[in-house]
């Protein structure tokens, strides 16, 4: 693999802003002269997203675009693991809730370290506050759990070295856990591992229902912590 970077976008049913935000990453960092490619994932969109980027994919040969038919980002970040050309892999909402200069914070950083964790905690966020609360306790519990030192466990605004990560294909959560179980790989391998403030605007209505996925990610947890103790 070449120096460069590949951006890595979950959609589920984004028609509305998809293009504006595809367009927003793809000015952004063309900017740092790198070899770049900005990976679209469709986990089981039923609107236009799918039509959109298959369009985008045909209008710019920096856009890689793939659907799956069933939902879960950790799917949708499996594949693009497989497919990514180059050796820096960043993770962006579809919403661009953080903002654009965690790129250049996670490239840097990227140089002396495997992975690159955007945390809200450490930077600013305006959130409502029972999905602030919400995170902060499973965060909470997550680093008792599993003796990780990190404040953000979102999906967006995290990097890492796309070789350092690969190895943990097999270990991928096909709904939302992966980022847990990515830096818990890492840490344990003696990977290194840097936390950075961002800031976050997300105003949106959530894309999940969030009882099932509190249910969910606490058996996960659980799940991951029962394995820690055999490892």
């Amino acid at each position: 693999m070449t120096h460069g970077l590949t951006v890595f976008m979950p959609l589920y049913n984004e028609q509305e802003i998809l293009e504006r935000s595809a367009r927003t990453v793809l000015e952004y960092v063309v900017r740092f002269g790198l070899p770049f490619e900005l990976i679209l994932g469709s986990i089981g969109s039923t609107d236009r997203t799918p039509a959109i980027g298959r369009e985008l994919a045909r209008a710019c040969p920096q856009v890689v675009f793939f659907h799956v038919d069933r939902r879960g980002p950790g799917r949708a970040f499996a594949e693009a693991l497989r497919r990514a050309a180059y050796p820096y892999f960043i993770c962006l909402d579809a919403d661009l809730s953080f903002e654009m200069t965690f790129v250049d914070d996670a490239l840097k950083a990227l140089e002396n370290h495997d992975a690159v964790v955007g945390s809200k905690n450490l930077g600013a966020q305006n959130r409502p506050l029972h999905r602030v609360v919400a995170s902060d306790l499973f965060i909470w519990l997550t680093n008792i759990l599993m003796h990780m030192p990190y404040r953000d466990y979102s999906i967006g605004a995290k990097a890492y070295r796309t070789e350092a990560i690969r190895p943990f294909l097999d270990r991928v959560d096909a709904h939302t856990f992966y980022t847990q179980q990515m830096l818990y790989q890492l840490k344990k391998s003696g990977g290194r591992i840097i936390e950075i403030p961002v800031r976050c605007e997300d105003h949106r209505t959530s894309r999940f229902n969030l009882l099932h996925e509190g249910v969910y990610r606490y058996s996960k947890l659980l799940g991951l912590w029962l394995r820690s103790l055999r490892d």
